[in-house]
């Protein structure tokens, strides 16, 4: 059987991206599943071969045709790439930014060549991204952006085997409650329906957060639940979605690992990444960025400045990012997997 090329980007040069790339393409599972296919800069990811004392040799590759066969390699398509002797380690740079944002651009553009059936990302550092002058608010703006949408893309993240969206995203917290609409939070529950459909979830139950402490508390401290997530909630269930909510969000993680659903709609980013990333300490998540041409996956963990480039960085997250992405594109190879609006992935 044919394996999927999968795309893995470097990331931010400075953060932890190159050296769990190296350690990730030595993993028997992931060379199981895909033909791996790095883009980034040679230079720096020989440096993290060597860090990580990985047996891998870095092979520059001109295409992903052909290439993450060999399980002895590193094949990397150059992208990204440095002047030698420029990197510094755990700090901030435009150049950085630049980098990349570079190595995603080449991903997409061989995705839409058809050369890989998937792109991985490892972390970008959003400030050395806007830095760089690239004003998209954060990657996943910015790969969609560059496979030419506008506005459709939605992010939707699992662990410990929970699946959690969110209405919104990277937005000001005071623009929050604004954003949070009757329709947004309905097409939330209807776009979580599907994506746990096509991966099989039990039970096909989605526990839907409130926005305000206790939920409101019928309207004592906030109207939000009454006047916006309660009738989004009522409207999808006579749709034939199972939703229930508003819940209170101390609650939601609790119940849902207490087996009252599988899905969860969140408010806003906190809301749901706290609670992720608790999760994530012991077992391996990953984020999903829908709505796309491509499948296009992620850690849900940052470049970690702190600990980059001293060999102690886990790979977990990214081996499980690169296998799902797998299991996606041998799904989406006779169609798609998580159709949206457009019936992009």
């Amino acid at each position: 059987m044919n394996k999927p090329t999968i795309a893995i980007t470097m990331g931010d040069p400075a953060g932890i991206g190159p050296e769990i790339v190296a350690r990730v393409l030595g993993e028997t599972e992931v060379r199981a599943c895909c033909n791996p296919v790095v883009i980034g800069d040679p230079k720096i990811l020989a440096r993290a071969v060597e860090l990580v004392r990985s047996p891998l040799s870095v092979v520059i590759v001109p295409t992903a045709a052909g290439a993450g066969t060999n399980p002895s390699t590193l094949d990397v398509v150059p992208s990204g790439e440095l002047p030698a002797g420029a990197l510094m380690p755990g700090t901030l740079d435009a150049r950085w930014g630049e980098s990349a944002a570079a190595c995603c651009r080449r991903a997409v553009e061989m995705a839409k060549a058809g050369e890989v059936s998937a792109i991985v990302s490892t972390p970008f550092n959003k400030e050395a991204f806007h830095m760089a002058g690239i004003m998209a608010m954060d990657d996943m703006i910015y790969f969609q952006q560059c496979f030419g949408g506008l506005n459709d893309a939605y992010m939707v993240g699992e662990v410990a085997g929970l699946w959690v969206t969110t209405v919104t995203f990277h937005a000001p917290f005071r623009a929050i409650a604004d954003l949070i609409t009757v329709e947004a939070v309905l097409e939330k529950i209807r776009s979580l329906h599907r994506v746990m459909q096509a991966a099989k979830v039990i039970p096909l139950r989605i526990g839907v957060a409130g926005l305000n402490v206790h939920s409101g508390e019928g309207g004592m401290f906030g109207r939000e639940e009454i006047d916006v997530i309660g009738p989004a909630i009522m409207k999808a269930n006579a749709e034939g979605y199972a939703a229930v909510g508003p819940v209170p969000p101390d609650s939601l993680f609790l119940n849902a690992l207490q087996g009252d659903y599988a899905g969860l709609v969140c408010m806003y980013h906190d809301q749901a990444n706290i609670g992720r990333k608790i999760l994530g300490r012991e077992r391996p998540g990953v984020t999903l960025y829908m709505g796309m041409p491509t499948p296009v996956l992620t850690v849900p963990h940052g470049t970690a400045y702190d600990i980059a480039w001293k060999g102690v960085a886990k790979h977990a997250m990214l081996a499980r990012a690169v296998t799902m992405a797998a299991a996606i594109a041998e799904r989406t190879s006779g169609g798609c997997y998580a159709p949206g609006k457009t019936g992009n992935y």
